[in-house]
């Protein structure tokens, strides 16, 4: 059977059995796959120092015919990113990234503006001196993009104004949109408070390119509304925790 090749990010490895691993990677041609590594665990040379977490490699692989798995034949290294493993706290940002992936993706469902943003994710936490957290909100705002899950922050979802004096605003993820003071006084559950400075920061990451991220200057308490956003609605769409994001605290 031919070989199928594609640019692949680990996100998951695990043992299996005495000599192989199971490899879940988001490769650009075919989305999620999970692959088997025959020999991974004894091998001296084509797999050595390959599957390691947030690595970028180029894949070829092909189907089994005794299981579900991929069978993975060869990978080559594009991109180690090794300070993603050598410091915590990029290694808790990259984590927080693939587990993401992982939950917000099925098998085999490519989607090439996803692989590209998590690459370029991953290579931007490489760099000496990020802001981790920017990286973070700027990634899983675009994520939201990509999901169809992007939230209306362009005013309240009653009146539709915003900035009004003396108006308190909070996001619900149950209407994914801003609620107003005046519209409800009242906060419902799972809502999240925004300031209004918090609220201009990522509607700025929802429209700027990539390229130009290090330009925005991301205020303390902006950061933490937003991570605190990001945490609340991910629990409410997936209905489950992201580890992640416990470890990132």
């Amino acid at each position: 059977m031919s070989l199928q090749q594609s640019q692949a990010v680990v996100l998951q490895v695990k043992d299996h059995g005495d000599s192989d691993k199971i490899v879940t990677v988001f490769s650009m041609e075919h989305g999620k796959i999970v692959l088997i590594a025959k020999g991974a665990k004894r091998s001296k040379k084509r797999f050595v120092n390959k599957l390691e977490l947030f690595s970028l490699l180029d894949i070829y692989f092909a189907p089994s015919r005794h299981s579900s798995l991929m069978r993975l034949d060869q990978a080559d290294l594009v991109a180690p990113f090794p300070r993603l493993r050598q410091n915590y706290e990029l290694y808790i940002a990259a984590s927080l990234l693939c587990e993401l992936v992982l939950h917000w993706t099925r098998e085999h469902d490519s989607d090439e503006d996803l692989f590209r943003l998590l690459a370029w994710a991953l290579e931007g936490l490489s760099v000496p001196g990020v802001a981790v957290n920017r990286t973070i909100i700027f990634f899983h705002v675009r994520l939201l993009d990509i999901l169809g899950y992007r939230p209306d922050l362009t005013g309240c979802l009653d009146c539709r104004v915003l900035g009004t004096p003396g108006v308190l605003y909070r996001f619900s993820p149950l209407r994914n949109g801003l609620i107003c003071s005046r519209c409800e006084p009242r906060a419902t559950a799972n809502s999240q408070p925004l300031s209004i400075q918090t609220i201009q920061f990522l509607r700025r990451i929802q429209e700027m390119e990539q390229g130009k991220l290090e330009r925005l200057q991301f205020p303390l308490a902006a950061t933490r509304e937003a991570i605190a956003l990001l945490r609340r609605y991910d629990n409410h769409l997936l209905q489950r925790e992201v580890q992640s994001w416990g470890f990132l605290d």
